[in-house]
């Protein structure tokens, strides 16, 4: 048998001109892929000392909450060297948002009352609220960051020789209660205290001295606001906190709609509020708080309620 072999007209084989073209294409590809991994590192490189020399723009977000409504938001800190600054249950909140975004968190809370800063928030003036309510009236036009991360519970405060009488919460529309003008509540909740004998106070003292001077059978009232109020007054080993919540209002936090920082806000605090570890540091952060306003007023002398509304005083070991 003849085998015929051909050549092209130059002389060369085929099939090496291929094979080389081939090894060609692999030697150009590998060199425009080495050559953009150094163009990436040198840009990375570049990038980094650019961001060394020009840091970051530090973003400002404007934050307000509740006024002196323990442990929401309130400026009576226990220990006196830090009063005067605000203060809330949300803080491990807001420390890990502002160390994670390279921000300047600014409080506002120099409104005269509580309506006019949410009415700052709706406005943008400010640009977030620690603590609404869903399907409030007052929080219209917010945004509300879900999940709620915590409650506030509404329950009932007695003396505890009288503690029992209430086994279902139909006994307490027999009775005579007091509540706090400050108090804040959903609209549903609002609705419902309607139907309860309650005569409203402007101060934590006259909430207790009603209770113990018999004008009152019981205090209606935030569980932990009530709580840390009798504390403050020496009053703690006083009183009986019925076991039953009469309603729990899950508090979210209030965004501005045309706040610059809305996506911002709404994006980290969602994922930090989607987290049950978060959830469980908000929760031992509120038990610390109660515990550090245990320490600093015990031996706090309790109000004797008389005709004069003195003061709470410590006893000599205190002063």
């Amino acid at each position: 048998m003849m085998i015929t072999s051909f050549k092209l007209r130059n002389g060369k084989h085929p099939q090496k001109k291929i094979l080389g073209t081939k090894l060609m294409k692999k030697i150009m590809s590998f060199g425009l892929a080495a050559a953009f991994i150094a163009i990436s590192i040198m840009s990375a490189q570049a990038m980094v000392r650019y961001e060394d020399k020009y840091p970051k723009k530090i973003r400002e977000v404007r934050i307000t909450g509740f006024i002196d409504y323990t442990p929401f938001g309130y400026t009576q800190h226990p220990d006196s060297k830090m009063r005067g600054k605000f203060f809330s249950v949300y803080q491990p909140m807001i420390d890990t948002f502002q160390k994670e975004n390279n921000l300047k968190i600014i409080y506002n809370l120099k409104k005269n009352d509580y309506e006019d800063l949410v009415a700052a928030v709706r406005s943008g003036d400010i640009d977030m609220i620690l603590g609404m309510y869903h399907e409030t009236e007052l929080y219209k036009g917010l945004e509300a960051v879900y999940p709620s991360i915590m409650s506030n519970p509404i329950t009932v405060f007695m003396l505890p020789n009288r503690i029992n009488e209430v086994q279902k919460i139909e006994d307490l529309k027999k009775l005579k209660g007091v509540g706090i003008t400050k108090e804040h509540y959903s609209d549903y909740v609002a609705e419902q205290i309607k139907q309860y004998n309650l005569e409203m106070v402007d101060t934590p003292y006259e909430l207790f001295e009603r209770l113990f001077t018999k004008k009152a059978d019981y205090i209606m009232v935030s569980q932990y606001y009530g709580l840390v109020e009798a504390i403050k007054l020496g009053l703690r080993e006083q009183i009986s906190i019925a076991k039953q919540t009469l309603w729990k209002m899950p508090l979210f936090i209030g965004v501005s709609k045309i706040s610059p920082q809305r996506k911002l806000i709404t994006q980290k605090l969602t994922r930090f509020s989607e987290d049950p570890k978060n959830q469980q540091l908000i929760e031992d952060y509120l038990k610390q708080m109660i515990a550090d306003f245990e320490k600093e007023y015990n031996g706090v002398v309790p109000p004797t309620f008389g005709l004069e509304k003195a003061a709470p005083q410590k006893n000599d070991e205190q002063k």
